[in-house]
């Protein structure tokens, strides 16, 4: 049989028994409250005994590893950046003590405390790759990300960004800009902000995104556009930015690609020590997989595993994309996916 999805190397990844890709969140706690946010912020610090557990499992695994990543996420996970450096130079260390030829890191952070000071200490720990969102420009933005106080983030965002830009670190940070249906020439002054600043700077690359309505305590806050008015406002914003900036070949199609909550290498490790699989789907039950121990033992429901790799069973497009779609099926009224691929 052959598939033009998933491609030969997307299977190839996905399937892939000597790689292991890790979601893990040091804490749970932001120091944001954007508008839109889904999280509840109920739990906080990773614990010691977790930690311990996430490193026991690493030197398991490392044994028979090609590929590690380490990916991180929150709450806001440079809160916790202690904890982040702590279990990411030891990965590193058992890489290097075990022939692992590749590590790979990656930071879904708001940007508040990315100083040149932490992005050295992060890089120097093969956590290298960045996502930051940005939703306008100055109040606009400020209006829907603002800290736990209400005061403002963007000026000092922009201010590590521009921080960062002078220093010669091995990094890449990709700018999510946010829109809506609303001030769009305050979001077409930021990307030609960002063009001015970070345009040539291959470090800095650019994807465009709509607000959505993420559930949790932001529902209804926002009202989110079609898919047909995003295509139009998209197309009217890159014409702001150079093509090197953006984060995908205006002239191809963007090919589907197998998520990360449907690949069997993938876990997503709470600061808690529950295991699940999808970052975005915290609120439905059936994200809940598993615990690790604090040995490093994972133990795992195998019935709670299996719907989220339900796509494999006959290649299945909307599920390998997507599994959450698969199993909110399995129960009415549970949170809608977040994700943003559909």
């Amino acid at each position: 049989m052959t598939l033009s999805f998933p491609t030969q190397d997307d299977l190839a990844g996905a399937l892939n028994p000597n790689a292991l890709y890790l979601v893990i969140l040091p804490t749970e706690q932001c120091n944001f409250r954007c508008e839109y946010c889904y999280q509840d912020f109920s739990i906080g610090r990773m614990p010691p005994n977790v930690i311990g557990g996430i490193k026991r499992l690493l030197e398991r695994r490392t044994d028979d590893l090609s590929y590690l990543q380490l990916s991180w996420f929150g709450g806001e996970p440079l809160l916790a950046s202690d904890i982040m450096l702590d279990i990411s130079n030891y990965a590193l260390g058992l890489c290097r003590d075990k022939g692992v030829t590749y590590i790979k890191g990656d930071i879904t952070t708001n940007g508040y405390l990315l100083t040149p000071e932490l992005m050295q200490k992060l890089t120097e720990a093969e956590q290298k790759h960045f996502h930051i969102s940005l939703d306008g420009i100055g109040a606009v933005h400020d209006k829907t990300r603002h800290l736990i106080s209400g005061q403002g983030t963007f000026d000092t965002i922009w201010r590590n960004l521009i921080a960062l830009k002078e220093t010669l670190f091995d990094f890449s940070i990709l700018l999510r800009l946010h829109y809506s249906g609303e001030e769009l020439s305050r979001t077409e002054e930021l990307c030609r902000s960002v063009n001015a600043s970070f345009g040539g700077d291959e470090r800095f690359r650019v994807m465009l995104k709509s607000i959505e309505d993420y559930g949790g305590s932001g529902t209804g806050k926002f009202k989110p556009i079609s898919r047909e008015e995003g295509r139009i406002i998209s197309e009217k914003l890159i014409t702001e930015l150079m093509p090197d900036i953006l984060s995908f070949n205006l002239n191809e199609d963007k090919a589907p690609q197998i998520c990360y909550a449907a690949h069997p290498n993938n876990l997503v490790i709470r600061a808690d020590g529950r295991i699940g699989k999808c970052a975005v789907a915290f609120q439905n039950p059936r994200n809940d997989i598993g615990q690790i121990d604090e040995n490093g033992y994972l133990h795992i429901d195998n019935s709670m595993l299996q719907p989220w790799m339900a796509g494999f069973k006959d290649f299945d497009e909307q599920l390998l994309v997507c599994p959450y779609t698969g199993v909110r099926k399995l129960d009415e009224g549970a949170p809608a996916c977040k994700c943003g691929a559909h």
